[in-house]
């Protein structure tokens, strides 16, 4: 059976771009309830909400077999984690303080991808690989001040992607679900308030995007 374009995957070197929408999570490891000598005030607990934001990546692929590939997709991830600390005021009475992390990253991941024999006009495949990311947003208006939790500006990441090639006309599509786990503990204990109460924090995110190639 004749697959559309698959003169695509026959070349040695691609170029496609990416448009995802991600959701930024954290996995957040606590030590409550910790009492803050700075503003004697006790915290109860933290609770981080995972929070949509946007993807735009360029598609590099180097096709190394006829299953097997390496990709770079240096992508542009806008995102926004939130997080509730719940607080005893002075007086005994509970309280909830809201906090943002907001964060620019230039990302670099690199990855494997398996992909399965052809079947009509579509292929599977799973991808595996690394991750380097960057902050690109200034924290000058953040690093003094007490009140906002902060975090390293880089980060490194294992990375999981699955997806569906489908092979139309004149482009190839790709439907893909990644997932991105953070190794290093980024979070920045200096001159930030409650920082006694959180003895880990690392990056989650799920990425779904259509690829164009």
């Amino acid at each position: 059976m004749k697959i559309p374009n698959k003169r695509y995957d026959l070349r040695r070197f691609n170029l496609g771009f990416s448009l995802g929408i991600n959701v930024a999570m954290t996995n957040l490891e606590t030590q409550t309830p910790f009492k803050d000598p700075d503003v004697n005030l006790e915290l109860r607990s933290v609770d981080a909400h995972g929070q949509a934001g946007i993807n735009l990546g360029l598609i590099t692929n180097l096709n190394l077999h006829n299953n097997i590939d390496v990709r770079f997709v240096p992508a542009v991830s806008l995102q926004q984690r939130n997080f509730d600390l719940y607080l005893v005021m002075k007086n005994g009475k509970d309280s909830i303080a809201k906090r943002q992390l907001e964060a620019a990253y230039l990302e670099l991941p690199f990855y494997v991808k398996f992909k399965s024999n052809y079947y009509r006009n579509m292929r599977v495949y799973y991808g595996q690989g690394i991750k380097y990311s960057l902050n690109l947003a200034s924290d000058r208006k953040v690093r003094n001040d007490p009140n906002v939790l902060k975090i390293n500006s880089q980060d490194i990441a294992v990375e999981f992607a699955f997806g569906i090639d489908l092979y139309g006309d004149k482009l190839k599509l790709t439907p893909e679900l990644r997932y991105s786990m953070g190794l290093p503990d980024i979070f920045v204990r200096k001159n930030t308030y409650f920082s006694g109460g959180i003895s880990g924090m690392r990056n989650q995110m799920l990425l779904i995007s259509l690829n164009f190639e």
